[in-house]
């Protein structure tokens, strides 16, 4: 019956009906806009991250400095058993044999063997003993490391310290050395005039310039101009009531430190700290100490220096007066280069391993003899490093070393500009096109078609202002361009070819002031970025599809309250049919009980 409609089931079908009709008028249109908007949106942000990648690759192609992919070049060694080598962009082409004789070593001393048990007959009281490493600096000169070592109560057991533990304190002093300058004290009260002295550090010389006041205002200024600088500290140390002292600490343990006299003033004479043009470092960034057990029951020290070659080679090992700990282990030795010496039934001779003569590489270069501190050698072939790996016998063939065009890198990266181009196109390709059943989903967007025709030109692209005789296109060098699949090498040999013996043409091809690198990388930056034509885009869609969202809101808003305001009415409708089925009732009811009657 008609009325079942305004029951409850029937007005929730009648709303319903009713707002599924309203979408389908007003929400659905929005909702197809707005996927609509969002599908391009979505296919911007892939095809700016194409386009990225292609640009990157493009910075690289178009490069003409150092850096060029075009100015690489690669070193060869006929035999890497024996020497390895690498080039720089800087180096030139070259052919050079060598042969391996020596390989450097780093300066090596041992101290006795000692039982390491048994106590130390020379130290046997706690206290701070000093001594000096003095070694060759690279260039003629020489370094002075003056290391301390403590020994306290607790090192020692009924009043012995055992070889082995005064090994490993020696050990860790050297290991953990820094260079430090202290100063003699002088009374924070008393003044001085204004003046200045030079600090070099590492051979960068620094100037300390102080006013006129007292010990305890100049100590501070001078303090705080020294922690300015990189690699160095220095403190105001309060020795006793009145009096402070300078220190300073290099903390960068491989630079040494000079402080030379006074260029102005006296406050270098008074602090007594002027080291006289000495280079003080610290022994933990020039040297590694060792304890280590030989055979069991033996303790023994080593010293080595860091750098390998004779120029670093140590010259010097000294206790200092009223100290005695390299003398403890038999390595007080001065500056006499005692030879060690191992004996299987007695104590060794402590000394060095090797003769300084057995310190530098030593090799035979282009049939001259040529010596080097290191088995690492960049000062030989201009842009080329040399590493020494292996000394070779008097049958092994003399190692090549060639140095060329570096043919390979450049032709990755041409193959990697293939790739990202071919990425980018036929993404565009596709989305700019219809097929049978599909349209594409760019079709009509002038940004997206304005970007593929630039690739299209810059594949075809005759590059103005190279000879016509010369490199000019891309095919010239074997490389096609198809509208439907893109880029593709059809010549490998060509492009190799073109690479090994017209590399100058091959990279104006690409990295002239018209070239297809430089010229493509312009004309796609104007795409890039956040003012981009893309990005331009993007934030236009997106303002379409805020504003699309908030029509959706609207209407879904209208829509529900035309629902509810429609289910108002039915409800209305339906207590009065509910009225006149009850009046209806209570008629047939009296005519019911009216015809019995009668």
């Amino acid at each position: 019956m008609a009325y079942d409609l305004l029951t409850t089931s029937g007005i929730n079908n009648l709303v319903n009906n009713f707002k599924s009709s309203e979408y389908q008028k007003r929400i659905n249109p929005l909702s197809s806009k707005k996927s609509y908007y969002q599908s391009i949106d979505n296919a911007y942000s892939v095809i700016s991250t194409k386009l990225s990648s292609l640009s990157s690759v493009l910075s690289s192609l178009k490069s003409t400095d150092s850096s060029s992919v075009f100015s690489a070049m690669k070193a060869t060694s006929s035999n890497t058993s024996f020497v390895d080598v690498a080039a720089s962009s800087t180096a030139a082409v070259s052919s050079n044999s060598i042969r391996v004789n020596q390989l450097a070593k780093s300066d090596l001393v041992l101290s006795q063997d000692l039982s390491s048990s048994s106590a130390s007959t020379v130290i046997t009281t706690a206290g701070t003993h000093s001594f000096v490493i003095t070694s060759g600096d690279g260039n003629g000169g020489s370094y002075t490391s003056k290391v301390d070592v403590t020994f306290d109560a607790s090192d020692f057991t009924s009043g012995t310290i055992t070889n082995q533990a005064l090994m490993t304190k020696i050990q860790n002093a050297i290991n953990s050395d820094k260079a430090i300058i202290n100063s003699t004290s002088v009374n924070k009260n008393s003044s001085i005039s204004a003046g200045s002295f030079i600090l070099n550090l590492n051979g960068t010389e620094t100037t300390i310039s102080y006013s006129a006041g007292t010990y305890d205002q100049v100590l501070d200024s001078v303090v705080s101009q020294i922690n300015s600088l990189s690699g160095i500290t220095a403190e105001k140390v309060a020795d006793g009531t009145d009096n402070y002292k300078l220190k300073i600490t290099v903390t960068d343990s491989s630079k040494y430190i000079t402080i030379g006299n006074d260029v102005s003033g006296t406050l270098i004479t008074d602090l007594g700290i002027s080291s006289g043009g000495v280079k003080e470092v610290g022994a933990s960034g020039f040297f590694n100490a060792s304890t280590f057990s030989p055979a069991s029951g033996l303790s023994q020290f080593s010293i080595t220096a860091k750098n390998s070659g004779y120029d670093y080679r140590i010259t010097s090992l000294a206790d200092n007066t009223g100290s005695s700990a390299l003398t403890a282990i038999g390595l007080n030795l001065g500056s006499t280069r005692t030879s060690f010496v191992q004996n299987t039934s007695g104590t060794d001779t402590a000394g060095y391993v090797y003769a300084t003569s057995q310190l530098n590489s030593k090799f035979e270069f282009n049939g001259v003899q040529v010596e080097r501190n290191s088995n690492t050698i960049s000062d030989l072939i201009s842009g080329v490093t040399i590493s020494l790996k292996s000394v070779m016998q008097s049958t092994d063939t003399d190692v090549n070393i060639a140095v060329n065009k570096d043919t390979t890198s450049a032709k990755t990266k041409i193959e990697d500009f293939i790739s990202k181009f071919n990425d980018l196109y036929s993404y565009l390709k596709t989305n700019l096109s219809n097929t049978k059943t599909t349209r594409g989903g760019l079709v009509g967007d002038a940004t997206a078609s304005s970007l593929r025709n630039l690739l299209s030109n810059a594949a075809y692209k005759i590059v103005d202002g190279i000879d016509t005789d010369k490199i000019n296109t891309l095919t010239k060098i074997g490389i096609t361009f198809n509208i439907d699949t893109g880029l593709s090498i059809n010549n490998s040999s060509l492009l190799e070819t073109s690479l090994s013996e017209k590399p100058d043409q091959v990279a104006a091809l690409f990295n002239s002031t018209n070239g297809i690198a430089t010229s493509l990388y312009d004309n796609i930056s104007g795409y890039l970025g956040s003012t981009g034509y893309i990005q331009t885009s993007r934030n236009n869609l997106n303002t379409s599809i805020t504003s699309i969202n908030d029509r959706i809101t609207s209407a879904q808003t209208l829509i529900d309250k035309q629902s509810e305001a429609l289910r108002s009415s039915y409800i209305k409708m339906q207590m009065q049919l509910v009225a006149v089925l009850n009046l209806q009732n209570s008629f047939s009811s009296y005519l019911s009980t009216f015809n019995t009657t009668v």
